[in-house]
């Protein structure tokens, strides 16, 4: 096998567990970034009175935004522990999270005024008035943050077919099933650290490494 044959096998899978696992857990995380920052900036009509601009944030101008956030960030995380079977439910709610993300945000985008009609109400005493409303990006970073979440659900619906199941051991010359450096990945690393074994520590594999 000539060298060039080699490295193109060897080269990492865009599907690969990790690459699916990190835009997933990026979409949930960018999708909170743009629900707690303001939204929409509603200056003060001009009454004569003198009153403070009003800034709704996205968790008051959507407040579904958030939870739906929170449950795309736990599908990303379930990703790592997730069986075949489980991956493809969580890939179906992953996607409609996303969506449902986005579904959300377009009407804010859409109609403000709606949108900051209660804090404009608490604020003023009127749901509507006459002054001009101000988007600011952070919807938009909201809808980003659904996208990656949608394609994050793809992703792990093509490629985790291809995924391996378990843990690889390999026997030492004692007879002992370890699990060796070689032989892990980001999140085999990750299970072994959350279990009280250190991946690094022996010569053979991991000792002490408590996999079931």
């Amino acid at each position: 096998m000539s060298a060039d044959a080699t490295a193109g096998a060897k080269r990492p899978s865009p599907f690969s567990r990790r690459n699916v696992v990190l835009l997933s857990l990026a979409g949930g995380l960018v999708s909170l970034l743009g629900v707690t920052r303001t939204w929409i900036t509603v200056p003060p009509p001009n009454t004569g009175v003198q009153l403070s601009a009003v800034a709704v944030s996205g968790t008051e101008a959507a407040s579904a935004v958030m939870a739906l956030t929170v449950v795309g960030i736990a599908c990303a995380v379930a990703v790592t522990i997730s069986g075949p079977v489980a991956r493809y439910i969580v890939a179906v709610v992953q996607a409609l999270v996303g969506a449902a993300i986005v579904g959300f945000v377009v009407p804010v985008l859409a109609d403000p005024a709606t949108a900051a009609s209660a804090k404009v109400g608490e604020a003023y005493g009127l749901a509507n008035v006459d002054t001009t409303y101000t988007v600011s990006v952070w919807p938009w970073v909201s809808v980003v943050g659904g996208v990656l979440l949608v394609l994050g659900a793809v992703a792990l619906a093509l490629g985790s077919r291809g995924w391996r199941n378990g843990h690889r051991y390999e026997r030492t010359s004692s007879g002992r099933a370890v699990v060796t450096e070689a032989t892990m990945d980001d999140i085999d690393r990750w299970d072994a650290f959350t279990e009280g074994s250190d991946p690094t520590d022996g010569e053979d594999g991991i000792r002490g490494a408590r996999f079931h």
